[in-house]
């Protein structure tokens, strides 16, 4: 047997070291100290991952299969049989036909009430084919399964918000958000409405399409510049409905090692999809998916063909709205701008938007001041102005330590200095 070869491909020693210590990480989450260790061998030039799940109901195979497409683009379904399935990998080029028959093989076996799950290649294995052996051990092991999505998330390096219960039905849910009225019925037209009364958009749908058809987005982005209430209106249209917001910093989803960046990903919209209904929000998602016209690394590929994969038809959870936000929508891949139903634009607040922010955040100050405030901010996002308001309170604090006054809210004088000070650094450093 010829050993396959390949870029990328792990020493045993450092496969087996790593696996190990994936386990050793899954085991102290799950509370399964001295957790069994698959068996991982490499003879006679072959590589070969096993272990024995306690189970293997049809659906967690299909489940694996889902695994395996979360790494690997060219999959062929070589064996689908009661009690025996085979998947291969074709490889990462479909022109090059040699490796039609040395990807590597997983197998799901299940006779009477022997099960078996296995790997195997010529070679070496890869990082994403020892990651796919990780992820299908903890699949099928019991403790991933007795864990709630949140939980599962959570370990992902994922914040999820639940739902405050009286948020829900409020007739205004956008109560922090002074302004910003436009923008306000766009959400709740295609976000808040829909999620509050689905029954009613399908049954429109309905009548004016024909049994089938829905009208219920499965993708949106929030475009507009930063501080302008992008996750806020997200997290407030969530409460609102009664969803969890599921929020995903860019930061815990991109890696330094190989690939990781693109499971990472697909795990995260995997296991959201376990919750009924939800938002999944990504936030800055142009730095996870760039235009291909500025040139792609193969890891940024990989993330943008998951990305594309989740959020499109196929692959779309029904239950599950994602939600992208950026300011760099010129720089979003045009096919991943495409699968969004729909696009808001968040702009700056004009004048009389940013009075009504200031006086959310100063309501002692008289109408006058106000207009002052929101005529001399122009320019300004909504964090801004409150990043000026909580200046002026902390300034106006320590004037009254220092000079020992009564308790008194700050001056309008206070807010209109630290507004002009806040105005000059910005232009200084233009």
């Amino acid at each position: 047997m010829t050993q396959d070869t390949r870029a990328g491909d792990l020493a045993y020693s450092d496969a087996r070291d790593r696996l190990e210590a994936e386990i050793e990480r899954f085991a102290s989450r799950s509370g399964q100290a001295g957790l069994e260790i698959p068996k991982l061998t490499f003879e006679k030039g072959e590589t070969r991952f096993e272990f024995m799940p306690e189970d293997m109901p049809e659906e967690m195979v299909l489940e694996g299969l889902k695994v395996i497409k979360n790494h690997l683009e060219h999959i062929r379904v070589h064996t689908l049989d009661p009690g025996y399935a085979v998947f291969q990998s074709l490889g990462t080029n479909l022109y090059e036909t040699k490796n039609f028959l040395s990807g590597i093989k997983f197998k799901f076996v299940s006779i009477t009430n022997n099960f078996r799950v296995e790997a195997s290649r010529s070679g070496n294995f890869n990082e994403s084919e020892l990651q796919i052996c990780i992820e299908l051990f903890q699949l099928f092991h019991p403790a991933n399964q007795q864990l709630d999505p949140t939980k599962k998330l959570e370990q992902l390096g994922v914040t999820v918000f639940a739902p405050e219960s009286s948020a829900s039905g409020e007739s205004d849910p956008w109560g922090p958000i002074a302004g910003y009225s436009a923008i306000k019925q766009e959400v709740e037209e295609c976000l808040l409405l829909p999620a509050r009364h689905m029954s009613v958009f399908e049954g429109v749908a309905r009548l004016t399409r024909g049994e089938g058809a829905a009208n219920l987005p499965g993708a949106i982005l929030f475009e507009g510049p930063p501080g302008v209430g992008k996750t806020t209106m997200a997290r407030l249209a969530a409460g609102a409905a009664g969803l969890p917001l599921i929020y995903v910093p860019v930061e815990n989803i991109l890696s330094k090692f190989y690939g990781q960046s693109a499971q990472n990903l697909a795990m995260i919209f995997d296991t959201a999809a376990l919750f009924e209904r939800g938002i999944l929000f990504l936030d800055e998602i142009d730095a996870l998916a760039t235009s291909r016209e500025s040139g792609l690394f193969e890891a940024t590929r990989r993330v943008l063909s998951v990305l594309l994969r989740k959020i499109d038809g196929l692959d779309r959870t029904g239950g599950l709205l994602t939600v992208g936000a950026t300011n760099r929508a010129e720089d979003l891949d045009h096919a991943l701008l495409s699968r969004f139903d729909q696009i808001l634009k968040f702009p700056l607040p004009d004048e009389q938007e940013r009075s009504s922010i200031f006086r959310s955040y100063a309501a002692h100050l008289p109408s006058e001041a106000l207009l002052t405030l929101g005529k001399e901010s122009y320019g300004l996002s909504g964090r801004t102005i409150q990043d000026v308001c909580e200046s002026a309170e902390r300034r106006w604090a320590r004037q009254l330590i220092e000079k020992k006054q009564a308790l008194s809210a700050p001056e309008a004088e206070v807010y209109i200095r630290v507004l002009r000070e806040k105005r000059a650094g910005m232009n200084g450093s233009s």
